[in-house]
């Protein structure tokens, strides 16, 4: 399903309630010198004055309540338990906290297109979400989104996921500006910015920098060869060596 725009209500409740408030004051106080004197008896600009309220104590709520929800997780479980958009909510008050402005984009569906657009010092930053179970996040993915980042002409690009990513993806990614955040980079993402801290980082989760062996499945090792043509260079190797001579290079 295609995303549809944001409107201009949408925008004002993912806004910093005090923009609705402001907007309130300002209507109220200009409004009827602008308007036709029946129309502000008709009571039209205490309509919209109360409308801009109602949506800045919305926007307020909201705000409170994606607090909350970002302070409340304890690990991927808590993560991969959320529905989609609230794990949306809770990493864009992640980034909020890191210092970015976070423009956050309603969707008709998950896992369909940029999910938040981060600003900072000039720079605009695309961000995708995958809140998956096992899944690895694959190059196609990465790819895709690095379009979408040139076509925007971001700065750069995340992709969030709450598992892992392919080694082609790793591949793919290197030497551009997109950054994998994996489930252990994203608990550590939630885990500085909690002012709870109850974040716990299992080490039996995988690590997208490390590639599994393309013959057994097993996470490999880095090693480094000791001679020949290569000595000196450093490579992926199967832990079970010599039983398995999986390997893959840097």
């Amino acid at each position: 399903m295609r995303r549809r725009k944001n409107s201009w209500a949408d925008n004002l409740v993912l806004a910093p309630w005090w923009v609705s408030a402001v907007l309130a004051l300002l209507a109220y106080a200009i409004l009827p010198s602008v308007l036709p004197v029946p129309i502000v008896k008709g009571g039209l600009v205490g309509i919209i004055t109360f409308g801009l309220l109602a949506i800045s104590a919305i926007s307020a709520l909201r705000s409170l309540k994606n607090s909350s929800l970002l302070d409340a997780q304890t690990g991927l479980d808590s993560l991969r338990d959320l529905p989609w958009k609230h794990f949306e909510d809770v990493l864009a008050e992640a980034y909020r906290r890191q210092g970015y402005h976070v423009v956050e984009m309603l969707s008709s569906g998950a896992d369909d297109g940029v999910d938040l657009l981060l600003r900072k010092d000039g720079h605009v930053v695309v961000v995708q979400c995958k809140r998956w179970r096992g899944k690895l996040v694959s190059v196609q993915v990465v790819r895709e989104l690095y379009g979408v980042m040139i076509d925007q002409r971001a700065s750069a690009a995340k992709i969030v996921t709450t598992t892992s990513f392919t080694p082609d993806a790793v591949a793919f990614a290197k030497g551009k500006p997109i950054e994998l955040v994996d489930s252990k980079a994203l608990l550590r993402l939630v885990r500085d910015v909690q002012t709870t801290s109850r974040i716990t980082i299992r080490s039996d989760e995988p690590d997208h920098l490390t590639p599994n062996c393309p013959r057994c499945n097993t996470p490999m090792v880095m090693r480094e060869a000791r001679r020949g043509a290569y000595a000196g260079q450093k490579f992926w190797s199967c832990p079970n060596y010599p039983k398995c001579r999986g390997t893959r290079p840097l």
